[in-house]
C-alpha cells in the first residue's frame, strides 16, 4: 500500500495552488454546476498532482486557502 513518501507543500505552495486556482477557467460557467471540491480535484488532476487531489488533507487545506481568498479574508 502506498504510492511513496508522504507529499509535502510549503505554505506558499498552498497559496501559489489557490491563486492559480482562482485565475483558472473553473470559476466560469462552465463548471458552474459543479462543486467546489469536484473543480478542485478536476484543477490538480490536470495540473498533473493527482496526489495532491488524493491526499484528502492536503486537498481539503488547498480547498479552504481558495475559500478564504475568496471570501476577502486573505491575500
Amino acid at each position: 500500500m502506498g504510492g511513496g513518501p508522504p507529499l509535502l507543500l510549503s505554505d506558499s505552495d498552498v497559496d501559489a495552488l489557490a491563486g492559480e486556482f482562482l485565475r483558472s477557467r473553473y470559476l466560469g460557467p462552465i463548471y458552474a454546476d459543479w462543486s467546489p471540491d469536484r473543480r478542485l480535484d478536476t484543477f490538480l488532476r490536470r495540473r498533473g498532482l493527482p496526489r495532491v487531489a488524493d491526499d484528502g488533507d492536503l486537498a481539503k487545506t488547498v480547498l479552504d486557502r481558495i475559500m478564504t481568498r475568496v471570501s476577502g479574508a486573505g491575500p
